[in-house]
């Protein structure tokens, strides 16, 4: 399976050296700006593509949309027009209701379609995701994603359309409760601080109510202090499974009925398991993952929206 990543920044560039790792191969890369393109093809020894020249090259197989956020729809479905697969880069787009006009045009050329939550894939929560049962009855989850302030911050970023700490990095938390609970969501509430320009989030408290009683607290914030810090907290009636940035990490704290364990897992890039996975979905004949569903990223994508319309009244 030959894949083209669309867009040449800095997630671009980890998704390149995750599928290296993977089953499937690094065939090329596309940007409407050719000449970033061609660097990013030197680097990696692939092709480069205009953003039509990919379209039209039968040998491309799937597209993996890196691009910023605002363009995630047009794109996706420019794909999946011209029978490409797709995984495209969270947050997947604005609605629910383009979720679901995008895998309608999916099964109409009967592609692969899929949102880029590597949380799902990684090699730890495959293993967590295995002995989550040992806690019995899932009480509460908790998921926290904080990055130091960023000057460099482009517009797309703290844009009001898909902008704001919540799209940037609430996703990741929002993913990993969804993944542990399991069920539908009831209801979600919201604490925000707002951006400088005040047109976005800089911090959101998130409280989730499921349908099987389980309730999650997420939060995200450009607030921290000097790194990237995060932690994922599943508590349940026999004890607690905790992770140290939860998106990425080889590690765990599993506390059993008062007995701790440490487990750890090898992995080379925390890319190449959602690689992994859409490859075997495509192998298989699947039009969508049954881990990252339609029903699954519409979840997501509801919260969001939901945040955003609370948010636009503050």
């Amino acid at each position: 399976m030959n894949i083209v990543i669309i867009g040449c920044g800095y997630i671009a560039n980890r998704v390149a050296e995750g599928i290296q790792y993977s089953e499937a191969e690094l065939y090329g890369v596309a940007s409407r700006r050719k000449e970033k393109a061609l660097v990013f093809a030197e680097k990696y020894k692939i092709k480069c593509f205009s953003l039509e020249e990919c379209m039209n090259d039968e040998n491309v197989d799937l597209a993996y949309i890196a691009t910023p956020n605002p363009t995630h729809y047009e794109l996706t479905k420019l794909a999946l027009i011209n029978r490409k697969h797709v995984i495209c880069e969270k947050p997947f787009v604005s609605s629910t209701k383009e979720v679901h006009d995008l895998f309608c045009i999916a099964k109409e050329n009967n592609c692969f379609l899929m949102e880029a939550h590597k949380t799902c894939f990684t090699t730890l929560n495959k293993l967590i995701k295995n002995r989550v049962k040992e806690l019995g009855k899932i009480k509460e989850i908790r998921a926290s994603f904080i990055t130091p302030p960023n000057p460099n911050m482009k517009d797309w970023n703290v844009d009001e359309f898909m902008g704001g700490s919540f799209y940037d990095l609430g996703v990741y938390a929002l993913c990993f409760v969804n993944l542990y609970a399991d069920t539908p969501i009831m209801k979600s509430t919201f604490e925000i601080e707002m951006y400088k320009n005040n047109k976005c989030d800089s911090e959101c408290k998130c409280d989730v109510l499921y349908n099987n009683g389980i309730s999650a607290h997420l939060v995200s914030s450009w607030h921290g202090k000097d790194k990237n810090f995060g932690v994922g907290l599943i508590i349940g009636e026999n004890g607690f499974i905790e992770i140290q940035n939860y998106w990425k990490s080889t590690k765990a704290k599993i506390s059993i009925n008062g007995k701790d364990e440490v487990v750890s897992v090898e992995q080379k890039s925390d890319f190449t398991g959602e690689i992994n996975h859409a490859y075997q979905c495509i192998k298989n004949g699947l039009i969508e993952s049954p881990i990252m569903s339609e029903f699954f990223i519409s979840q997501i994508i509801d919260v969001l929206e939901a945040m955003k319309k609370y948010r636009s009244k503050i």
